[in-house]
């Protein structure tokens, strides 16, 4: 008897009708697997599994549109080995096998409006900072969003056809944006909110972005499992050349970190231009790998206030 009523609830929340479905936050799409052809999504949309939108094809988010993903991938694609980060031991293990990632292989056409915003988010009503992956875009514009508990939340590593403009990107458990570890690409990270991320809030390694306008700040440390070693703004890897400018940098580790690391040979010539930024009440202002040639760093006008140490060199 429990037996059949539980059925029967189930049924009546999870109603399908014309294509909509009904479960307990009201109406909405599922979506799952490959988009090959030009797609619009709008209201509440329940993503089930690994998004492919193929190359050649626009995925179009209307304002307002609010993604819900779920804990786990019914498409199971990916390594199934846990993915480890030498630098933080400590993180849970994630599987790609089990978590879902938006891939846009064609291009992101995702404008929301201020006061009507882009939702992309964990189903979960007690989320994690490792929900799910996050959106990895090859072209396109994510502008007046909201992304949150993935742990990559942003991946850019094919073009520099990209631009990143007035979102929120928070709660994330390791960078809240990844760019250029695949190839070097150089986006535009325009007047973003990036928040409670805790390796970094971005982490470059390739190419010559323009970041500018963006409010990195760290509100909650115990998202980190190790967080003397994360809660950075910005990690610039060796050989890649952003320009970091009118960006505000509080609360944080460090604000920018230069990585001794490099995963492209160095350009003759190139620097990377750091100006204009307020830098204030952070544990280091700079940190520097004693790997990293600091002489490619031009500074210029920057606001250095109340940090513990302004320049650390390791």
């Amino acid at each position: 008897m429990k037996k059949t009523i539980f059925i029967l609830v189930f049924a009546v929340l999870a109603l399908g009708i014309g294509g909509y479905f009904y479960f307990g936050w009201g109406k909405f799409v599922v979506k799952s697997g490959v988009i090959n052809e030009d797609e619009v999504w709008s209201g509440k949309i329940h993503v089930t599994g690994d998004i492919d939108v193929i190359e050649g094809v626009t995925l179009t988010i209307l304002p307002g549109t609010i993604v819900k993903v779920a804990l786990t991938d019914d498409q199971h694609k990916g390594s199934g080995e846990p993915q480890t980060d030498i630098y933080f031991p400590k993180d849970p293990p994630f599987y790609h096998n089990e978590k879902i990632t938006i891939t846009i292989h064609g291009t992101l056409n995702a404008v929301g409006t201020p006061d009507d915003m882009i939702v992309f988010t964990s189903v979960s009503e007690n989320p994690t900072t490792y929900d799910w992956w996050g959106i990895d875009i090859f072209h396109g514009r994510l502008e007046y969003a909201i992304v949150e508990y993935g742990q990559g939340n942003v991946g850019i590593q094919q073009s520099s056809d990209v631009v990143i403009a007035n979102n929120i990107i928070r709660n994330g458990l390791g960078c809240c944006i990844g760019i250029g570890h695949s190839n070097q690409v150089s986006p535009q990270i325009l007047n973003n909110e990036i928040y409670n991320c805790g390796h970094e809030g971005i982490d470059y390694a390739g190419g010559s972005a323009l970041i500018k306008g963006n409010y990195f700040h760290l509100g909650d440390r115990r998202l980190q499992p190790e967080p003397k070693r994360g809660g950075l703004g910005i990690v610039v890897y060796k050989n890649t050349y952003p320009t970091i400018e009118d960006n505000v940098f509080e609360k944080l580790t460090t604000a920018i970190y230069f990585h001794g690391n490099s995963k492209y040979p160095e350009e003759q010539g190139e620097k990377v231009i750091v100006k204009n930024n307020r830098i204030e009440n952070n544990e280091i202002a700079f940190g520097i790998d004693s790997d990293y040639l600091f002489e490619v760093v031009v500074k210029e006008n920057n606001r250095l206030i109340n940090n513990r140490e302004d320049e650390v060199h390791r």
